[in-house]
């Protein structure tokens, strides 16, 4: 089998290569391609990435309400979400 230059160089890419290549997507991509990358996960290994994160919800769930941590309002976030995607 034959493999066309681009999968040569693909296969060549290392991780950090690739992650980079990524982050140079525009956000709807990077989007799309990290739902695929997800969805890639067989179950076994997304139940454990859902664990994680149910785990880091109730973290941050008990450090706000015991005080350690507070809020901010919705728009606050959004416009600094905002500034950090702009170029």
């Amino acid at each position: 089998m034959v493999m066309a230059s681009s999968e040569r160089t693909l296969l060549a890419m290392t991780r950090e290569q690739i992650k980079a290549a990524a982050l140079e997507l525009d956000p709807a991509e990077r989007e799309a391609l990290a739902e695929e990358l997800l969805l890639s996960l067989d179950d076994a290994e997304r139940h454990a990435i859902d664990l994680v994160w149910l785990a880091e919800a109730r973290r941050r769930d008990a450090d706000f309400r015991s005080g350690n941590s507070g809020a901010k309002p919705v728009d606050e976030v959004l416009e600094r979400i905002a500034r950090k995607a702009r170029p």
